[in-house]
């Protein structure tokens, strides 16, 4: 059983979900094999239970739980934990993914301005690591979110140009679709807006000529009967 779960452990290093040179405890082998199940109950519960009875690091069993949080949508939970993590462990080696994640959770639990911090000092401190395509990203995103579609399209350029082999590279090319469609749609409206109102101007004109011209009518019928009363007389 051991020996699976090393081959477990192996697996989620190549995935990049672990640091190769950290030290395998016994306590933290059954939270790697509910991890590579996806059972984040399991990993979340194992944790908490090993730190508690410090059969795990308080450094790995938050840094799991947050993976465990993030992927099973429970973004508050993971935001308490990155941030307990890094008030703790300024210097661990699982630093850069816990400021990735902690920005993550922030954006989902939609405090997008925090998030854009996070994620600029997550990229601005490490900006070699994998997932700064990622933390570009999500950058944009929140941008975006924000209507600045000029300032989320520099990022998202920032992810095709400088990472074309990111996972984002489609979706940020899709979202500058959208902002380029946005900008065409936008362009079109004004010139419609420009355009009815240059239509209202000439109706508006055309309608005071017609009011000059009628006025006119009546002042010459009006000097017409004058005259043709003074001859009667």
């Amino acid at each position: 059983m051991k020996k699976l779960l090393l081959l477990l452990f192996c697996a989620l290093s190549l995935l990049g979900a672990v640091n190769v040179s950290a030290q395998v405890s016994d306590g933290l082998l059954p939270v790697l094999e509910a991890y590579s199940r996806s059972d984040w109950a399991q990993v979340s519960a194992l944790c908490k239970k090993g730190m508690a009875d410090r059969t795990i690091s308080e450094s790995d069993g938050l840094y799991w739980l947050v993976l465990a949080d993030m992927s099973a949508g429970n973004y508050a939970s993971a935001l308490n934990a990155s941030t307990e993590f890094l008030s703790m462990f300024a210097n661990d080696k699982n630093k850069p993914e816990i400021m990735y994640q902690r920005g993550r959770a922030l954006y989902e639990l939609n405090y997008k301005e925090d998030s854009i911090k996070q994620l600029y000092d997550f990229v601005k401190a490490y900006p070699n690591n994998d997932k700064v395509s990622f933390g570009l990203f999500w950058i944009a995103e929140s941008l975006f979110d924000f209507k600045n579609y000029e300032r989320a399209s520099l990022f998202y350029k920032m992810v095709i140009d400088d990472y074309p082999s990111s996972p984002k590279r489609e979706a940020s090319a899709y979202r500058l679709e959208i902002i380029d469609q946005r900008k065409r749609e936008e362009e079109l409206l004004q010139l419609l807006k420009v355009t009815h109102e240059e239509s209202l101007k000439a109706a508006e004109d055309y309608e005071k000529k017609v009011r000059r011209y009628e006025q006119a009518i009546l002042a010459y019928q009006k000097r017409i009967m004058e005259l043709e009363a003074q001859l009667k007389k």
